[in-house]
């Protein structure tokens, strides 16, 4: 009987050990969980305010730990005031990098504008903008970011492996001086507690703490929605070359949006091409090996320039830079310029109109305010260098007849496949891997070459 209680004792005493020890080896982790300062929102007017009855507590130069419902910031006239719900006419101004902190005992976040967010808010006064800085571990961080940069309801290896290529993103990120990341696709999508899921979470904390390495150093772990069927080498489209970052097969097909169009009329192609005067003819001068436009040379009314498939994807906003390009003659624009010329009967229409330039005028601002082409203004005046006009000059303005509006019904159509950049992990080939049974770890070795699955270390940075 002694020696069966001896035994019992020394039973519960090895099961209480394993339990402590686990809430320890808990504890130290959560202790070292690395934090992220994410860049929420920078403008000039903000509001933020408690979910609900539980307060705010803030602290700042001129405030210590005081309980509030919500404030209110606003930057106006190289000022920038605060007030607070309770007491809106007591006003506080504040200076530039000012500096406030907010905080709240309340699971259900803390409403910036139209988003919830846990963790600490650091409010700073930067050049008369208010940036809003969320701090908060990382894995909760996380749980938010997979939910806002691929849908929850996708396969859960799909959603792990986008957290463990999220979190090598953003630990990789960190040492900025005022914020580590930004919420947007700058860096990667952050919305607070609004895309936080069940499914999110679970991805999370199913990969605590496991990032991609390369030669035990965190890799730069980009992603993208499609690449149209090939993903792209690091070096084509930037200048650094990664050799985990090459190119390989993307499984993209399914994608409904993988194929896609975008038009642009010639009043569109003026404004977005102001010092060439618009595109009459675009010239693809290379491609990558995938098909990916590296660089073009534009023609417009003025001349011509060369710029980068990177930067015409910015300039005009495509979705990819593996498009290709077509002049057209835009169906509806033809059948409305009929109609204009059958409504156009009398013959004073026709007559030109005279306009004066004004100071800081340029020949496409007054073909743009007129609704006519530059080279008809530049025919009926017979001048010889369009980029040279005088102030006060006498300018006739062809009326917008069936000639000009001919002009105009040339169309830009592009056509384009897939969607960003094109390098590292396509999410939508991550999904089509993770609905063949693929893991994550097979998933993420394929996108990104010769890497390695490890728990984080900080002698990775």
């Amino acid at each position: 009987m002694v020696f069966k209680f001896i035994k019992n004792s020394h039973k519960f005493c090895l099961i209480g050990i394993i339990v402590f020890s686990f809430f320890q080896k808990q504890t130290v982790y959560a202790s070292r969980e690395p934090l992220i300062r994410v860049l929420i929102s920078k403008n000039k007017n903000l509001r933020i305010r408690s979910d609900r009855s539980i307060p705010l507590i803030i602290k700042g130069q001129k405030f210590s730990n005081k309980k509030i419902k919500g404030l209110t910031l606003k930057s106006e006239s190289n000022k920038t005031i605060i007030f607070f719900d309770k007491n809106k006419q007591k006003i506080y101004d504040l200076k530039n990098k000012a500096k406030i902190v907010v905080k709240s005992s309340d699971g259900r976040g803390i409403w910036v504008g139209q988003k919830r967010y846990s963790g600490i808010l650091n409010l700073l006064v930067h050049d008369s903008q208010i940036l809003v800085i969320n701090i908060l571990g990382i894995e909760k961080y996380l749980s938010s970011v997979v939910g806002s940069e691929m849908p929850a309801k996708w396969p859960l290896e799909a959603l792990k492996a986008q957290a463990i290529a999220s979190r090598t993103y953003a630990l990789k990120q960190k040492g900025n001086m005022i914020y580590d990341i930004d919420s947007t696709q700058k860096n990667q999508v952050y919305n607070g507690l609004e895309s936080r899921t069940y499914k999110t979470t679970r991805a999370v904390r199913s990969t605590k703490s496991l990032v991609l390495t390369y030669k035990n150093k965190l890799i730069n772990a980009l992603f993208h929605s499609s690449s149209g069927g090939m993903t792209e080498n690091s070096q084509d489209v930037w200048k650094n070359e990664f050799p985990y970052l090459s190119s390989v097969k993307d499984f993209d097909k399914n994608n409904p949006k993988l194929a896609w169009q975008k038009k642009f009329s010639n009043r569109e192609l003026q404004k977005l091409f102001p010092s060439i005067g618009g595109i009459k003819k675009i010239e693809i001068l290379n491609i990558t090996n995938t098909g990916r436009v590296k660089n073009v040379k534009l023609f417009g009314n003025y001349g011509s320039d060369q710029i980068s498939g990177v930067d015409i994807r910015k300039i005009m906003n495509l979705k990819s830079t593996l498009v290709r390009f077509k002049f057209i003659e835009d169906n509806a624009t033809e059948s409305n310029n009929k109609n204009r010329k059958l409504l156009s009967t009398n013959n004073l229409e026709n007559e030109p109109i005279t306009h004066i330039v004004k100071a800081g005028e340029r020949l496409i601002d007054i073909a743009f305010q007129n609704n006519v082409n530059v080279n008809e203004i530049v025919a009926l005046n017979n001048i010889k260098d369009a980029s040279l006009i005088n102030v006060n000059q006498r300018l006739l303005i062809p009326r917008n007849t069936l000639n000009t509006l001919s002009n105009l019904e040339k169309t830009l159509l592009i056509f384009g496949r897939g969607s960003g950049h094109g390098v590292g992990m396509s999410q939508w080939g991550a999904r089509y891997m993770a609905t063949k049974g693929e893991k994550a770890e097979e998933i993420l070795k394929h996108f990104y070459k010769g890497v390695k699955i490890k728990p984080f270390k900080k002698y990775f940075l």
